[in-house]
């Protein structure tokens, strides 16, 4: 199992977990290629490299992890950010192929939807549980600030205040998550803004996520980014429609030419750098 063998694989593995606390770095080491490459190359395979928990980047290192002279190579890291596995995959080379996957799917059934850190509550462990969970997460919000309008004590108070910090640390990440959808799937960027907004209401927290749905809807950049996302998905299911050996040099000359308009003068839309790679392909 090699580098194009295993891709495959890590690739669905984040789009499967998408909505979990996981995420995938992907790291490749050709000297020549760029990420622009890197995604045409997914791209054409019928890979999304768009998955807002996939990072796509190059000659990536880690000082804990020395003497492994073949690729590919994994490495597992907890929700903690410990290094707590890592091995060849190429199985040539000794490596365990697919074991990376069993090491991410045991990790995150031990990994909280919300991480609250490494030092323990006390004072409001339930409080602390339930938003850990991320479960009823808009009730668990009232209900600290609830009491944090009138801690008993100051120890209460603190564990109050850090658990607070960890929400908002949390409902920025999202408001992050959200902001990069705009470059690979803008469609979807309204709807997470809307369940986003939805979780905090009624919450101190929630005047960010608003002010931030409020831009997306009424941004043209955005609207147009989407509408570029419809137009670029039906050229791109019409081309890939046709099977690979069929596919003549007039047929991706008229598709090339199709999405070189799509994208003429709106280099400011964040869509345009998905529509430029896949054309990096074709052409």
């Amino acid at each position: 199992m090699g580098c194009r063998q295993i891709t495959p694989h890590l690739v669905r593995l984040a789009s499967r977990l998408e909505d979990k606390p996981f995420h995938l770095i992907a790291s490749h080491c050709q000297d020549t290629s760029s990420r622009k490459e890197v995604i045409a190359y997914l791209r054409n395979n019928g890979m999304s490299p768009f998955a807002p928990n996939l990072t796509i980047t190059k000659m990536g290192r880690h000082p804990d992890v020395r003497g492994n002279g073949y690729v590919p190579y994994y490495i597992v890291f907890d929700h903690t950010g410990k290094l707590v596995h890592h091995h060849m995959c190429g199985t040539y080379h000794g490596g365990d192929g697919l074991k990376m996957i069993e090491w991410v799917d045991k990790l995150l059934k031990e990994a909280p939807a919300i991480y609250l850190g490494p030092e323990p509550f006390t004072k409001i462990a339930p409080l602390a549980k339930k938003v850990s969970s991320g479960k009823s997460l808009g009730s668990a919000v009232k209900s600290m600030e609830k009491q944090l309008a009138a801690p008993p004590d100051d120890a209460t108070k603190k564990e109050l205040e850090r658990l607070r910090a960890i929400v908002v640390r949390h409902r920025d990440d999202q408001l992050k998550r959200i902001a990069k959808l705009q470059g690979s799937e803008p469609g979807r960027v309204i709807k997470e803004a809307k369940a986003l907004a939805k979780t905090f209401k009624g919450t101190k927290l929630a005047t960010e996520v608003d002010a931030a749905l409020e831009v997306y809807e009424e941004s043209e950049t955005l609207s147009a980014a989407v509408k570029m996302e419809k137009a670029f998905r039906k050229i791109v299911k019409s081309f890939e429609k046709v099977k690979e050996d069929k596919r003549t040099d007039k047929l991706i000359e008229k598709t090339i030419a199709k999405l070189e308009k799509l994208i003429e003068g709106r280099g400011a839309v964040p869509f345009t750098e998905t529509v430029e790679a896949y054309l990096m392909d074709l052409r």
